[in-house]
């Protein structure tokens, strides 16, 4: 497999002598194109040939000759095709250079605006000038993480989608050139034809290869380019409904099996289980892509899929046989397939575990260990993994499809079904304890987040607003109801990502926990607390709570509202309270060990950030400066074995709270509480309001007084 291109190959691309290429093969083809069919007055293969058929020749020369005359006319036709072929082509290729180039150099322009330099190979970082060269150092826009993974991900693209051109292209012409002698060969007439019939031709030569057997014997090299073929050819419908139409639905699912888990002690680990595990990852994007075809081959092999998820798939030798659901959810990790597919096979699998095993116990059905097979190689471990629940594998799909986890989401019977009724279980040990993983239910969790924030986890993102739909809306209050009636049961593994989620939403939880009738908050009150608490009861998820909620604080505070503006500095305070109580009752869930063992660090912070609205560069130094504040005053907490005053949560916040309300008044220098003198009466102010907000949420969860 090709390397991909660099940004200074791209750049340093001379389109003149690609151009000159264009000229001179498009003079070729006019000239061949004369001699074979004529136009110009002149002798022609053509005229040739029908003379040659039209002439009363005898004996040797009726044969002969007029057989060598027709060949030899033909000849000049196919000449004349394959050269239209070269020159369309590199038509395309000179059209399609010139985009890309135009693409990044519009891209490296844009960027530059936003202080993020590309270097020469490719690879984006912050350039942020001082503040002499800039003028104004408080007009220094400093990139964000998220906008430089943004910014990566676009100069990646570019990149790649040039390299794909010169591979596609280069292959074409090979293929062209491989005879000199012969002209039969029909090539493509645009590098679209040309990715669609190399495509076709890559999916049937794989297809024989597997038709062949014994896949588990594939050397590390076949195996490897396999792979490689894979990840070029993934997002090549051409090559993706072929292949998978070619192997069908028993053939899909039988060669994942049987290249998976070979079994008889030679399951795969080292460095075939690495190489399996990126197979599995491009073979999953190959068929989500696949899956948005709705042609009739196509549509029968999603049913088939489907069908076959109540037929077990053995191997040669061996007992164990898991079910078609199991070995295609292990090929759903990556890639976003089709939300009908997905509507589905979801509800298919969902009917099968009920219809087997009542109590929403899928432990007993997929836990079975006569089913056992190591089927997934994506995990950080290195080796592979049972993957035995395909709700893991399914709900990894979901949350790469934004729009239908939210529609998965909205509806009542999924989302109870998911967040209160069905059970989930330690893949490595489904009957045992194991090490406290839940695989499946991490997946829950990032399908959860997709779903009520309309965003792919795994992807980068600059969100802009903290505007939702409906649909977004239902989903965040039915997981919060769900989630709240848990209690302390709420799944670990929900926690960061429920923390995510409710930074996205950082407005509605800020004007929430600020609200003075509990019982007309935006969100519910109750069930916010409840799930803060829980939230709080992780060290990496309380951070990334916190994140967003001072994301929201701040960004409040610098937003122009009606009324006076004190409104902001109080309800800074009420939330402050709030959250502060919602970790006190943490500290008591999990009294026995109450402190944090690791040290909160600046690097810590970054979890929430892909989730909430970018800031403009004074907001954000509001924010940072509280952030600051708020870790300082998180780490002597820690350093003090994680006390906290029982009666007035929030009094270990006062450095948090001197540093929201001077970012008030430097948003507000008229305000009588921020003229000279004042500071006392603006720190009472948001203060009582935090002791409010304390008080509240206390009262509200039920904690007495002290």
């Amino acid at each position: 497999m090709a390397d991909t291109l660099t940004v200074q190959e791209l750049n340093d691309l001379r389109l003149g002598t690609l151009k000159t290429a264009v000229d001179d093969w498009e003079t070729m083809h006019g000239r061949l194109e004369r001699l074979a069919d004529g136009g110009d007055g002149q002798v022609n293969a053509a005229d040739l040939e029908k003379k040659a058929n039209a002439a009363d020749w005898e004996g040797v020369n009726a044969t002969v000759s007029r057989q060598f005359v027709t060949r030899t006319a033909k000849q000049f036709g196919d000449a004349a095709a394959e050269a239209k072929s070269v020159l369309d082509l590199l038509r395309d290729t000179h059209t399609d250079f010139t985009k890309h180039k135009s693409d990044l150099r519009s891209a490296i322009d844009d960027l530059a605006k936003r202080n993020i330099y590309v270097n020469g190979n490719g690879k984006v970082s912050a350039s942020v000038p001082s503040g002499a060269a800039a003028g104004d150092a408080n007009d220094i826009h400093q990139p964000t993480d998220e906008e430089l993974g943004v910014a990566q991900r676009r100069i990646t693209r570019i990149l790649w989608e040039a390299t794909e051109t010169d591979r596609i292209v280069a292959r074409a012409l090979r293929s062209l050139a491989k005879n000199k002698y012969d002209f039969t060969e029909q090539g493509p007439n645009s590098v679209k034809e040309a990715d669609r019939e190399q495509g076709e031709a890559d999916a049937e030569y794989w297809r024989k290869e597997i038709a062949k057997g014994h896949v588990d014997g594939w050397s590390q090299d076949k195996l490897d380019r396999f792979n490689g073929m894979l990840k070029e050819q993934r997002d090549n419908p051409g090559f993706t409904e072929s292949f998978a139409t070619g192997l069908g639905a028993d053939g899909t699912l039988q060669f994942w099996r049987d290249l998976a888990d070979p079994g008889q002690g030679h399951t795969p680990d080292g460095e075939r289980a690495k190489l399996l595990g990126e197979v599995q990852k491009n073979l999953s994007v190959s068929l989500a892509n696949a899956s948005h075809s709705h042609s009739p081959a196509m549509e029968a092999w999603k049913r088939d899929i489907i069908a076959d998820g109540a037929k077990q798939f053995g191997h040669e030798g061996i007992m164990t046989k898991p079910y078609g659901f199991q070995i295609m959810s292990n090929l759903m990790v990556k890639g976003k397939f089709d939300g009908d597919f997905l509507r589905d096979y979801g509800d298919a699998v969902r009917t099968f575990e009920a219809k087997t095993k009542k109590n929403f116990d899928p432990v007993a059905i997929w836990g079975n260990p006569g089913l056992a097979a190591q089927l997934d190689y994506t995990g950080t471990g290195g080796d592979g993994e049972p993957g035995s629940d395909p709700m893991g594998g399914y709900l990894k799909a979901v949350s790469h499809n934004p729009d239908f986890a939210t529609k998965l989401f909205s509806q009542d019977d999924w989302a109870e079904y998911l967040l209160k009724d069905r059970q989930f279980y330690d893949e490595d040990d489904p009957f045992g304890k194991g090490d406290g993983t839940v695989q499946s239910r991490d997946a829950l969790g990032k399908a959860l987040l997709a779903a009520g924030s309309g965003l792919d986890p795994d992807q980068p993102h600059v969100v802009t607003s903290y505007q939702h739909t409906d649909g977004q809306r239902q989903v965040l209050e039915s997981a919060l109801g769900h989630l709240s009636d848990k209690g302390d049961d709420l799944p670990s593994e929900l926690r960061d990502d429920m923390a995510s989620l409710l930074g996205n939403w950082g407005d509605e939880v800020h004007r929430s926990a600020s609200s003075l009738d509990t019982g007309s908050s935006p969100l519910d009150y109750k069930e916010l607390l409840e799930v803060s608490k829980q939230i709080s009861r992780d060290q990496d998820a309380y951070g990334t709570l916190m994140e967003g909620v001072n994301h929201a604080i701040i960004a409040d505070i610098h937003t122009e509202h009606p009324g006076d503006p004190e409104e902001e500095l109080k309800r800074a305070g009420q939330t402050v309270g709030f959250m502060e109580s919602a970790r006190y009752q943490a500290i008591e869930t999990d009294k026995e060990d109450p402190s944090w063992p690791a040290k909160w660090g600046y690097h810590v912070l970054g979890g929430a950030a892909n989730f909430i609205p970018g800031a403009g560069d004074a907001v954000q130094r509001g924010i940072d400066a509280a952030a600051y504040a708020w870790q300082v005053e998180e780490q002597n907490r820690i350093d003090d074995d994680a006390a906290i005053d029982n009666s007035h949560n929030f009094q270990s916040r006062q450095g948090y709270l001197q540093a929201l309300g001077e970012e008030w008044s430097s948003v507000h220098p008229g305000h009588r509480l921020t003229q000279a003198g004042n500071e006392y009466l603006r720190q009472d102010s948001i203060g009582n309001s935090a002791f409010n907000g304390n008080s509240t949420a206390n009262r509200i969860a039920g904690i007495a007084p002290q």
